[in-house]
C-alpha cells in the first residue's frame, strides 16, 4: 500500500513543455486561436491559467472593507494539451527539445533553434 502512494508522488513531478510566463496559443475550444501569457501552471492536474483567456464570472463574498462583494471575472484553467507554445524569437507555434548546455537543462525551439527562457 505504501509503495503505491510513493509511485503517485513520483508521477506528479513531471516536466512540462509549458512554464510560467510563456506565450501560448489555444488550439481547441471556444477560445481557439487566441494568445496569452501563462500566469500559473497546475502540475497535479496538468492545467495552465492563461491571462485573459477562459474567463468565468465568480460570485465573491466581501472579505474586508477594501474588498467588497460582487461578481468578479477571473481566468479558469485550461488543460495543457489544448495549448501550444509560441517561440519568442520567430513568433511561430512550436514544440521544444531539451538539451544540456553548461550543466543546465534548457528548452530549444525546434523551428528556429533559439533557446526559450
Amino acid at each position: 500500500m505504501l509503495k503505491q502512494k510513493k509511485e503517485k508522488k513520483q508521477d506528479l513531478r513531471q516536466n512540462f513543455h509549458i512554464k510560467k510566463d510563456d506565450l501560448v496559443e489555444v488550439n481547441t475550444g471556444e477560445e481557439k486561436g487566441r494568445r496569452g501569457r501563462v500566469l500559473q501552471t497546475l502540475s497535479a492536474k496538468q492545467q495552465v491559467i492563461i491571462e485573459g483567456i477562459n474567463l468565468v464570472k465568480k460570485h465573491q463574498r466581501a472579505r474586508s472593507q477594501t474588498k467588497p462583494s460582487g461578481i468578479v471575472t477571473v481566468p479558469a484553467p485550461i488543460h495543457m494539451s489544448n495549448v501550444v507554445l509560441i517561440c519568442a524569437k520567430c513568433g511561430k507555434k512550436t514544440t521544444v527539445r531539451r538539451e544540456r548546455i553548461e550543466k543546465k537543462r534548457v528548452r530549444i525551439c525546434k523551428k528556429c533553434g533559439e533557446i526559450i527562457e
